[in-house]
């Protein structure tokens, strides 16, 4: 399969005065800003943790001391995946391409990398609410549980605990969010210290998010109240977790300062070629990347559809 003139008749066109390519601004990827991004050099990762322990005992005197033991953690697997993409271009093509076009397939190559791997990112959001991950970004986690869910468990055994809800962006499911985060729990039952940090959302509640964390007096009010909100969050919009890109216009999502959202990337070959194939006078190019992002901990993490289902 190459680019040959008899599909591109307007490069060709002396009457046509400029080929307009995909020259709109690129979306910003924002995945280097929602996760921790690492390098990998083997070809899956695997992470673990361990529990603390819980609170000290009273102990009378000449009693004897108590002892506890510590937990191991679930395993969270991070097995990369290969992306690839290449193009081909006749000799002829590039010979007659009049407006240059031929000559931006290795710049649209890369908007193209950019672009899988911001959407990449962004489906772990987008499929968040589902067991095993979807769209481009496919990933179990330790407890085989969704990113989000209602019953996370704890290793300890000890009462399963939700990290999510239906309710739409609201200033009560907000207030809801941030004390269900401080009041998550480890796995020896302990507070786990969270702090929220950043509201993470699709465009279209952009406008309400504002609201909610800008306005200096209380919403939906007309009492002189203070809002206990503003600033208390970063709103961060990511393009990419909207619904025009496979996401939803209504999720929104709050995340701790603990960084337990990884994105492993094993390889970038960058671009490679031309690679000339001498029998038929075409040429190739090609770009080629490994990774995988997921969670290693649900913890420091809130999801809501924003449906209320």
């Amino acid at each position: 399969m190459a680019e040959l003139t008899s599909a591109w008749a307007d490069l060709l066109n002396s009457n046509i005065r400029k080929i307009y390519g995909d020259e709109l601004k690129q979306v910003p990827t924002q995945y280097q800003n929602i996760f921790s991004v690492e390098g990998s050099g083997k070809d899956q990762e695997i992470e673990s943790s361990a529990s603390g322990l819980s609170q000290f005992v009273l102990t009378g005197e000449n009693q004897p001391v108590t002892y506890e033991d510590r937990n191991q953690g679930y395993d969270a697997t991070y097995k990369h995946k290969k992306w690839t993409k290449a193009i081909s271009i006749s000799k002829e093509m590039w010979d007659d391409d009049r407006f240059g076009v031929m000559r931006r397939g290795t710049q649209d190559l890369a908007r193209s990398k950019m672009r899988t791997k911001d959407q990449i990112g962004a489906d772990i959001f987008n499929f968040s609410f589902t067991t095993g991950g979807g769209g481009k970004a496919l990933f179990t986690a330790g407890d085989a549980l969704p990113l989000f869910s209602a019953s996370h468990t704890r290793t300890d055994g000890g009462a399963v605990q939700s990290n999510t809800t239906t309710a739409d962006l609201n200033e009560s499911s907000l207030e809801t969010a941030l004390v269900t985060m401080r009041a998550t729990l480890d796995d020896k039952g302990q507070l786990q210290g969270i702090t929220p940090t950043t509201l993470l959302i699709p465009p279209a509640l952009e406008k309400e998010a504002s609201i909610l964390l800008e306005s200096s007096g209380r919403v939906g009010t007309a009492n002189n109240d203070v809002n206990p909100y503003k600033g208390r969050l970063n709103i961060v919009v990511w393009d990419r977790i909207g619904s025009a890109a496979g996401g939803s216009d209504t999720a929104w999502f709050i995340l701790g300062t603990e960084k337990k959202l990884i994105y492993f990337n094993r390889l970038d070959t960058g671009l490679q070629g031309p690679d000339y194939d001498f029998d038929n006078d075409v040429a190739k190019w090609k770009d080629q990347f490994r990774c995988l992002p997921g969670w290693s901990d649900w913890r420091a993490t809130y999801g809501s559809k924003g449906d209320n289902s």
